[in-house]
């Protein structure tokens, strides 16, 4: 394992500041753990702006990033659900990702860190030059696309999926000592930066409980120095220098 390797925490699908999303929120909040919220631009109400834009610790602490344009499927099955991807034209997803990055813009002002989260993990390689030619910096997803060599985007790879879902899409309870060892293996992969990411949605009752139990493991293995929590304009900035 890495001496000290770069984490971040990602929380998916952020829209409105209802319950599900402010029992996390002010839980890593309170715990000082560095969060990045994806936040889904067609879909973002005044109070989650009020909400994010007037915390002290916004733009220290956390920080948003774009996630997609409205969350839409156009895959037609939920095997190839995709709001980017091949059942998208290059003009279609560079049309909705300026459009997402605008309105990023204007409800959160230098809150927003121009990085993509493509919905459902799925994107392609028109994805990544859309991405590009609408001047964000970064795309965060599981896996990496050979498009993005050259293309002058940090790519944030998340390894960790704290949520897990059957086949019809139900949530799966969490798994404390699961989601340990998938750290451990996400730590010692190649790379000087780790991802774990989750939905604020799907995590309530027992499972809220395995999630703050998860969130003082990673803050224990901080204290040890063997991890260092970041923000998402950090590990850009990083990448801009090499």
């Amino acid at each position: 394992m890495a001496v000290k390797k770069a984490l971040f925490l990602r929380d998916d699908d952020a829209a409105a500041a209802g319950p599900d999303f402010r029992r996390i929120f002010f839980f890593l909040e309170a715990q000082k753990l560095p969060a990045v919220y994806a936040v889904i631009p067609a879909l973002t109400t005044p109070a989650l702006v009020r909400l994010l834009k007037g915390r002290p610790g916004a733009g220290s602490l956390f920080e948003v990033v774009q996630h997609g344009l409205a969350h839409k499927d156009h895959g037609g099955n939920s095997f190839m659900r995709q709001e980017f991807g091949p059942a998208r034209t290059l003009a279609e997803q560079l049309s909705d990702i300026r459009r997402g990055a605008a309105l990023m813009k204007k409800n959160f002002g230098r809150l927003f860190i121009p990085v993509f989260v493509p919905p459902f993990h799925n994107y392609n390689s028109d994805t990544v030059k859309a991405a590009a030619a609408a001047g964000l910096k970064g795309l965060s997803a599981s896996k990496p696309s050979p498009a993005l060599a050259g293309s002058g985007l940090a790519f944030l790879r998340t390894r960790v999926n704290v949520n897990e879902y059957t086949l019809d899409l139900r949530p799966r309870p969490l798994a404390l000592e699961r989601l340990k060892a998938k750290t451990i293996e996400a730590l010692k992969a190649p790379g000087a930066a780790a991802g774990v990411y989750f939905h604020h949605a799907h995590i309530k009752g027992k499972d809220l409980e395995t999630f703050r139990a998860y969130m003082m493991f990673l803050k224990a293995l901080a204290g040890r120095g063997l991890i260092e929590p970041v923000l998402f304009s950090a590990l850009l900035k990083k990448f801009k220098n090499t």
